[in-house]
């Protein structure tokens, strides 16, 4: 008896499946949200924005208060704000033109001017926003129901609502690195160069974001790492002239590990780091978190810097290079908190786009990416310790923070692992015949 033959799925075709689960699982966790929002009258957002009423906005508002300052970088008792970057000041600098006097009460807690402050962050909030969405509407492939849909979902994905709740400026970071990825490949060389200048603009406000450059050395274009070292270092020099002098950016490196252990310190909340799980695992047991001190710290830091870094360099998939690259950031005991789960959204279009041949691992990815997406607005605080704010551990905190874990488990795996064990990884081209993605 013959046995029934099955045919096999195309490239084209296992793009298209790929493609609906992502879209639909995420829209049902989106109605979710929605419904949850409402049966709890707003409570549920609870797990995914920052809740501390007092706090709202407050990425934009605090370096917009410290903009107004003479000398920014050394009047009152700034904290993690001194670490703003020149150029960071400086554009919060052009927006507080828009005010007059001081925006904050530093002895009340309160913003001096509400009204008019908040209508500076909707001014700034629509104009970034929809210089975002352009890039994503026009960066992402299919017909204009596919990105109009995949736009929504991305503006009111958790990391996009977080974001937009607290103000932070990384939105701007976000859409100079979409610009710098989607162009350093170029055939046009003045293509290549505004990528070049995209990417130290990047730099300039968020100085992290130089991880990226990794994706030029590996292709041994040092002539164009060097430009955009350079254009990097004269956009993060040039403007501390207009807020306090090149002294300043010493005092910045300086400060910068102090602030790192000022967020460590203040418990695994809202943080989406490697030693978030650590924390709340310490913190379960009624054991005192790892020391910031510690030298485990540095030691587990170092490895998965350099980890990553490899998986960069020698991963043949485009869009798990820049994956990688991008846990960096999202991994690292950086002051970002959730903020840095936005720039997951490079990965994840290119993922999607993707017409590498599909591996049934690529799903395990897709649903890692929605459950980061996702707003799960069901309840907001599972544990708390009782000590001071900070210390809860909230929902949506948790997920992701594990979600970040088995993303760099499966890349580390994927990258290193298998072809260490001998188990051969196909050339990720696509199958000869196979249309367009989606």
């Amino acid at each position: 008896m013959n046995k029934p033959v099955t045919k096999k799925l195309t490239n084209a075709q296992k793009n298209k499946i790929t493609f609906c689960i992502f879209f639909i699982s995420l829209t049902l966790t989106q109605l979710v949200m929605y419904i949850s929002v409402i049966a709890s009258k707003g409570f549920s957002m609870n797990s995914i924005v920052f809740n501390y009423y007092t706090d709202t906005y407050m990425d934009f508002f605090n370096p917009l208060n410290v903009s107004l300052l003479k000398k920014p970088y050394s009047s009152l008792n700034l904290g993690e704000y001194s670490i703003y970057s020149p150029l960071y000041i400086l554009l919060f600098k052009f927006m507080s033109y828009f005010a007059n006097g001081d925006l904050y009460d530093y002895d009340k807690s309160y913003l001096a001017r509400f009204s008019e402050t908040t209508l500076i962050y909707v001014i700034f909030a629509a104009i970034t926003t929809a210089a975002l969405s352009i890039v994503i509407y026009n960066v992402k492939k299919g017909n204009t129901i596919t990105k109009v849909w995949f736009l929504f979902l991305c503006l009111f994905s958790a990391p996009m609502i977080y974001n937009l709740e607290r103000g932070n400026i990384i939105i701007i970071a976000l859409f100079f690195l979409f610009l710098y990825i989607l162009n350093y490949n170029s055939e046009k060389t003045y293509e290549r160069h505004l990528s070049l200048l995209s990417l130290a603009l990047a730099v300039a406000i968020k100085p992290y974001a130089i991880i990226f450059i990794v994706l030029l050395l590996r292709e041994k274009r040092f002539k164009d790492s060097l430009f955009s070292l350079l254009y990097s270092i004269l956009l993060y020099i040039i403007p501390s002239f207009f807020v306090g002098g090149l002294s300043i950016i010493g005092k910045i490196f300086e400060k910068i590990p102090d602030v790192i252990n000022q967020i460590q310190e203040g418990g695994a909340a809202y943080r989406t780091d490697i030693f978030a799980d650590l924390d709340i695992l310490c913190m379960s047991l009624g054991y005192n978190t790892l020391s910031n001190s510690s030298p485990l710290k540095y030691i587990i830091w170092g490895i998965l810097v350099i980890s990553l870094i490899v998986c960069g360099f020698i991963c043949k998939s485009r869009w798990k290079r820049v994956l990688a690259l991008t846990l960096v950031v999202v991994a690292g005991p950086f002051a970002e908190l959730q903020s840095s789960l936005i720039l997951l959204f490079i990965p994840l279009i290119l993922c999607l786009d993707s017409d590498e041949e599909r591996k049934a691992m690529d799903m395990v990815h897709i649903f890692l990416f929605v459950l980061v997406m996702a707003p799960l607005a069901i309840k907001d605080c599972i544990i708390s310790f009782k000590q001071n704010t900070g210390y809860e551990i909230y929902l949506h905190s948790y997920l992701v923070s594990m979600v970040i874990m088995l993303f760099i488990f499966m890349l580390f795996i994927e990258t290193v692992t298998m072809p260490l064990a001998g188990i051969e990884l196909n050339d990720p081209k696509p199958e000869e015949g196979d249309a367009e993605n989606n």
